[in-house]
């Protein structure tokens, strides 16, 4: 828990400063253009106001009735937040881990990652591209002008899939002034990133560029058991944006955004106890490609407003390794697997234009199409003999999307709204799996070939009420009913004697919730109770008789709990800023049957999902230019397994940040993991795999702004 010792920690590494202010509020810093812009200009204990467009529509976020954790540019900039991990771990209730091949596993709320589907509980949108799937959970987070996460259900506006939220990722707009910035860190463990960002003027009031790029280094932390090797990784960052503007009322934007990764190893050790000694082979390796590209157009009309989003994205993911090292006793030598996935995505939407007085409306149109190819899932074993057994499970699936949807916001009175809405989505998957042992294996096990096309569709209702209560422009209430869902699908690890498909998860999601501020907006409480009911929740679990991980569905569950949100302007110059969340989530029906028999889960917890969790920070910044921000994270005891019996105790880090900012540079020192807290972020019970979490970490950065 939140402990008193721990709190007194964060302060006295402010000790002696008087305060923090988050980012765009605080006092400008001399000559510091961008902070002088972000700077208030009326009372200055004030917040600044948040514009977010989370129901594609620009409102205030203090007038969302939705529960919002927002980052502005500055707030990335102060919170040292350099990758979407980092934006993870500021949202309480969510618990997110690293696999092998780098694949994530994420909880939220109690909601788990549907591992077979491929689909985590809270999906990305960057630049309108969609992101949802557990192979590449990356972002870049250059040149970004917000980060929106709209915590609960979001089937109307955004479709299948969002039964947790989504993480909308926005990147700054060029216009007519010319920016640049340089930047280059270096850590304590021999890591480094230097990168750079351009935007401007093509054509002054028509057309405008940015452009940035990133080289990345990390140098790994585990010590490898089997050679000299860490966990060493680079990813190159290259992003762009062409817009345009020819006519009053029109926006036209072209993105792109490209990122290569390429590690050595995973930083995985076994057993539950946290332990630096890796169990990677020499040859192991996780390699992955993304690429998205999005064309956004606006043309605004009289009476409407017209929006249009295409969207491709393509991503590769290849890795492998040492399974005789993780998995003794199977006899396999060699693991891995190669996936190339490509989307394609149209959406066309009219709605009423934003400072349209009484009745808002939105009505859309969404296609989507995805190839998923798993080229190989390689199983290589020991050699027997003359014996050389090898097995794979190539896997291709196409799937299409269509969605016509729709919301009403209906004034009732001068203090209520109604929200109102409605899409029906609808999936089709065609599927190919194969299960192709060599000779060796089909003469050492019995083994068989398997090769069979499969096809099935999916649709599904997904309505939305809510009801806002604004009494005053300070205070508003506001409650809601969802329903969202997760199409079903196919085990792409099937063999014949295991079950091919698995139904859709749906569920019915209420909430209710405030958005106060307080003292002339110096203080702002968001308090929000949830409950959930999950039918048919789709979980992955270890056959002991197949030796696979599988896709199932388990009967029902329940999550309910709270967030809360408070930031306090404390001082002109200091704020504070507290979110955390408590997440009671079990499984009511769930049973599982093999060849070992039959393993009832109800009344468990479900994995991955800690009770309480959350983050509080103090941060400051001085006319003069000093800087100082510390960060507390904690996470609860949480589960690794559906049987409730690996577990792990609580983990508390402290983070901390101070720094110099001058007219054109800024030089900061910072420390992640200051204690050196060591705990495992995700822990694999059937291959008894622990994946270990940050230790601690020391770093210098200098900022160039030109």
């Amino acid at each position: 828990m939140f402990t008193a010792a721990a709190v007194m920690v964060l302060a006295g590494l402010l000790g002696g400063v008087p305060a923090f202010a988050a980012g765009e509020g605080a006092p400008p810093v001399p000559g510091a253009a961008a902070r002088e812009a972000a700077a208030p200009q009326g009372d200055p204990y004030a917040l600044p106001p948040v514009v977010v467009t989370a129901d594609k529509r620009e409102t205030d976020v203090q007038k969302t009735p939705m529960s919002i954790t927002v980052l502005t540019s500055q707030d990335i900039e102060d919170g040292n937040i350099h990758s979407i991990d980092d934006v993870l771990r500021r949202i309480p209730g969510l618990q997110v881990g690293r696999l092998l091949g780098g694949a994530s596993v994420m909880t939220f709320r109690g909601m788990p990652s549907a591992t077979g589907t491929n689909v985590n509980p809270l999906i990305i949108y960057i630049d309108g591209v969609p992101a949802d799937t557990m192979i590449n959970l990356d972002a870049n987070l250059m040149d970004i002008e917000r980060v929106e996460v709209l915590r609960g259900a979001q089937s109307v506006i955004y479709g299948k899939n969002t039964l947790g939220g989504i993480i909308n990722i926005i990147t700054r707009k060029p216009d007519n002034t010319f920016t640049g910035k340089a930047f280059t860190r270096a850590e304590s463990s021999g890591s480094y990133v230097a990168g750079a960002s351009v935007g401007g003027p093509i054509r002054d009031d028509e057309l405008y560029f940015s452009l940035s790029a990133m080289h990345d280094y990390s140098r790994g932390f585990m010590d490898n058991r089997h050679s000299d090797d860490k966990d060493d990784g680079r990813k190159e960052r290259v992003k762009g944006q062409l817009r345009a503007t020819p006519a009053p009322g029109t926006d036209f934007a072209l993105h792109f955004d490209y990122t290569q990764s390429r590690k050595d190893m995973s930083p995985y050790s076994l057993g539950a106890p946290y332990s630096k000694t890796s169990e990677a082979g020499p040859s192991d390796f996780e390699d992955s490609d993304t690429f998205n590209t999005a064309l956004t157009g606006k043309v605004e009309f009289a009476p409407l407003t017209f929006e249009t989003v295409t969207t491709v994205r393509f991503e590769r993911q290849d890795y492998a390794f040492d399974m005789n090292n993780v998995m003794p006793g199977f006899f396999m030598s060699d693991g891995g697997r190669k996936v190339d996935r490509s989307e394609v995505t149209q959406e066309f939407r009219l709605r009423s234009p934003d400072d349209k007085e009484g009745v808002a409306w939105l009505a859309g149109l969404y296609g989507g199409y995805t190839d998923l190819n798993m080229k190989n899932i390689d199983l290589k074993y020991q050699q027997i003999g003359p014996l050389r057994p090898y097995l794979n499970q190539p896997y291709r699936e196409f799937a299409q999307d269509l969605a016509p949807f729709g919301q009403l916001e209906i004034p009732l009175g001068d203090e209520f709204t109604l929200t109102t809405g409605l899409r029906w989505h609808y999936t089709q998957k065609r599927a190919s799996i194969s299960y192709e042992p060599n000779a060796d294996l089909q003469a050492m096990t019995g083994a068989t070939p398997m090769h069979t096309r499969e096809s099935d569709a999916w649709d599904e209702l997904l309505p939305r009420v809510n009801l806002r209560w604004q009494p005053t422009d300070e205070h508003m209430l506001y409650g809601g009913v969802s329903r969202s869902f997760i199409p079903g699908g196919y085990n792409y690890a099937a063999t014949k004697n295991v079950k091919l498909t698995y139904a859709e998860e749906t569920a019915w999601n209420y909430e209710l919730g405030a958005k106060t501020s307080w003292f002339g907006n110096r203080l702002v409480v968001n308090p929000v109770l949830y409950y959930i009911e999950l039918e048919d929740l789709q979980v992955m679990s270890w056959d002991p008789a197949a030796g696979v991980y599988l896709a199932d569905n388990a009967g029902k569950a329940t999550s309910y709990g709270a967030e809360l949100d408070i930031t306090w302007r404390i001082l002109p110059n200091l704020d504070a800023e507290f979110s955390a969340g408590y997440t009671h989530a079990k499984y009511d029906e769930y049973s599982k049957v093999d060849a070992t028999g039959t393993a009832v889960y109800d009344d468990k917890w479900i994995p991955n999902t800690p009770r309480l969790s959350g983050m509080a920070a103090l941060q400051y910044r001085h006319e003069s230019g000093f800087f100082a921000r510390g960060e507390l994270h904690y996470s609860d005891r949480l589960y690794w397994d559906d049987a409730n019996t690996y577990s792990r105790n609580d983990v508390l880090t402290v983070d901390m940040r101070i720094g110099y900012e001058m007219d054109a540079f800024d030089v900061y020192l910072y420390g992640r993991n200051l204690f050196n807290e060591r705990y495992q972020q995700l822990f694999s019970s059937p291959m008894k795999l622990g994946f270990n979490g940050q230790p601690q970490t020391f770093g210098l950065e200098v900022v160039y702004r030109f």
